[in-house]
């Protein structure tokens, strides 16, 4: 329904003053009309009375404005309200009264920043809250030359009883930093293979016992992507595991990788080999290959 010529006066003044809505006659006061004003002017919203935040208006203005959900009366506050007002801005959270801060608006509020989990209280985090705080975390610090590992991560912010497989793993895959936090009662094979994936360097604090050939394998032919050096993981692969295989896949990622075959290995037709896998190689110049008898 259109406004009405005394409506569209009012909305104009409220573009420039968000008081004014105070003095709009109640008659005016129609959901339409508040829709529109909360368009023109949202911080009016603090102004409008009670009686006429209808949920679709109040869900107008959280949308734009997550803060406003705290000038909206508890007992008009909802979960879609909420919700809206978390993924606006999750420090919106600190509005959503006791009984409305579910699974899923708690869920809303990791995905926008993982550290929110820190305002969760334990007895209602849950593994599914946990996994999705993980993939929206990063560690507060990372130094990515000497390889360090992070002085905190927010898996330290999950109970010890939800550090499961699942939620490490989701900490890892989306930064390797957090294998340093990971419980070594929950660092499976599956939990370090997927921290290589994202950083071969993590092989460093991988378990040997861990170090399996899939681990291994993964760890050479996926490098640092902040430092660029794919392959070089081979220096902490045991040399029991220094399978021609795995040395050819280190030298194809990155030739100068060869500085970590034991020389002993470098002979007859696996020589051969691994100057073919470094001509054909994708990356890095092929240091030390002159060091191969010719």
């Amino acid at each position: 329904m259109a406004l009405s010529k005394e409506q569209e006066k009012w909305l104009s003044k409220i573009m420039s003053d968000n008081k004014i809505v105070k003095e709009v006659p109640d008659e005016l006061l129609t959901e339409e009309f508040l829709l529109a004003a909360v368009q023109k002017n949202r911080n009016m919203m603090q102004h409008v009375p009670d009686a006429q935040k209808s949920e679709a208006v109040c869900l107008a203005a959280v949308k734009q404005d997550g803060s406003l959900l705290q000038h909206i009366p508890k007992a008009q506050k909802t979960e879609a309200l909420c919700l809206a007002a978390v993924r606006q801005d999750s420090l919106n959270l600190q509005y959503v009264p006791e009984a409305l801060k579910t699974e899923a608006v708690y869920i809303a509020a990791v995905q926008k920043d993982g550290q929110n989990l820190r305002y969760i209280p334990d007895a209602a985090k849950t593994e599914e809250i946990c996994i999705e705080a993980m993939k929206h975390s990063r560690s507060s610090y990372i130094n990515v030359y000497s390889q360090t590992v992070s002085s905190s991560h927010p898996l330290q912010l999950v109970p010890e009883e939800l550090k499961t497989e699942a939620v490490c793993i989701a900490a890892v895959q989306n930064d390797s930093n957090a294998l340093g936090f990971v419980p070594e009662a929950v660092k499976t094979e599956a939990v370090c293979l997927a921290a290589v994936q994202k950083d071969g360097y993590r092989l460093k604090y991988v378990p040997d016992a861990l170090k399996t050939e899939a681990v291994c394998l993964a760890a050479v032919q996926h490098g640092s992507t902040d430092l660029m050096r794919y392959g070089h993981a081979l220096q902490y692969v045991p040399d029991a595991l220094k399978t021609e295989a795995l040395c050819l896949a280190a030298v194809q990622e990155n030739g100068s990788a060869l500085q970590y075959i034991p020389k002993a290995l470098i002979t007859g037709d696996f020589e051969a080999k691994i100057r073919s896998a470094i001509s054909s190689g994708s990356g890095g110049s092929g240091y030390g290959v002159e060091s191969i008898k010719p």
